[in-house]
């Protein structure tokens, strides 16, 4: 297996706002637990005033189920994770392998700041994962059926972006393992986008161009109520070119009025180069 010393630049960037985060969040608590107390249960600060956050954090346990779990090493961190994902998704082999080849990787970060290993555990579980089903109508007049997937899997260095596959070997474990990595891909590139990647067991390749469209057309009108400009920019991936965008991108016109984004227009392939461009002075 040939993992790519890479991911560790790209975990820091990624990790760097959570890491702000909980140290804002430590620095609140200090100050809130400095002032005197009246009563377990006041109006002005509520119960969770007397909770004192530890200051090393390997001394956190990095899981709180049937006891207190600890690592000592960078090493061990990374097993426990990988442990966590086998309990919870074992039936996802693309993403078990995944998730296994990252922490691995990552395991000697884990060792020079264990805090990061908190943030791998956050990383492991997406945001959000829709699913849904996909009625299209063939050439013959039968009414055939698809799954649609689309995984929004972190939001953390700005609005999701990531593409869509076609393909009759696409299932919800390879989307997962696609938008876990696509979070690595994208701190690397330097663009503020998030993670997100979608799709559909559809194979594209043994249908007429009449198909294809009303198949597009039929994804689009479900995928539409969640992604939009500066909310999720679907682009291009495997089994999906310039016609099958031409084809959602007309659909998502149909349903919604608002399809630009500072008159850049949504689903172009230039709108994160745009984007990235505004940030040069």
């Amino acid at each position: 297996m040939i993992v790519r010393p890479s991911y560790c630049a790209a975990y820091r960037a990624i990790a760097a706002r959570h890491v702000q985060q909980q140290q804002a969040a430590i620095t609140v608590t200090r100050l809130m637990s400095s002032t005197p107390k009246k009563h377990l249960v006041t109006h002005e600060e509520g119960v969770h005033q007397t909770m004192k956050l530890p200051t090393a954090w390997r001394n956190k346990p990095l899981f709180r189920r049937q006891g207190d779990v600890r690592f000592k090493s960078g090493m061990e961190a990374s097993k426990l994770l990988i442990a966590e994902a086998h309990r919870r998704d074992s039936h996802e082999a693309e993403y078990i392998d995944s998730i296994a080849s990252t922490m691995e990787c990552l395991s000697p970060l884990f060792d020079r700041n264990p805090r990061y290993a908190f943030v791998a555990k956050q990383l492991m579980e997406p945001e959000r994962f829709i699913q849904f089903r996909v009625a299209w109508m063939d050439d013959v007049g039968v009414v055939r059926l698809n799954r649609g997937f689309r995984i929004q899997y972190s939001s953390s260095l700005g609005p999701y972006q990531g593409p869509l596959h076609l393909g009759s070997h696409v299932n919800g474990g390879l989307i997962k393992a696609l938008g876990f990595d696509n979070v690595f891909s994208n701190g690397l590139t330097g663009y503020d986008v998030g993670s997100s990647v979608g799709g559909s067991d559809f194979n594209p390749f043994d249908k007429s161009e009449a198909e294809v469209q009303r198949f597009c057309q039929s994804y689009m009108t479900e995928l539409a109520k969640y992604v939009g400009p500066d909310i999720d920019d679907p682009t291009m991936g495997m089994g999906v070119a310039e016609k099958e965008m031409g084809y959602l991108f007309g659909q998502y016109k149909r349903i919604n009025a608002k399809f630009t984004s500072g008159n850049v227009p949504f689903m172009n392939k230039k709108s994160s180069e745009v984007r990235q461009m505004e940030k040069i002075p």
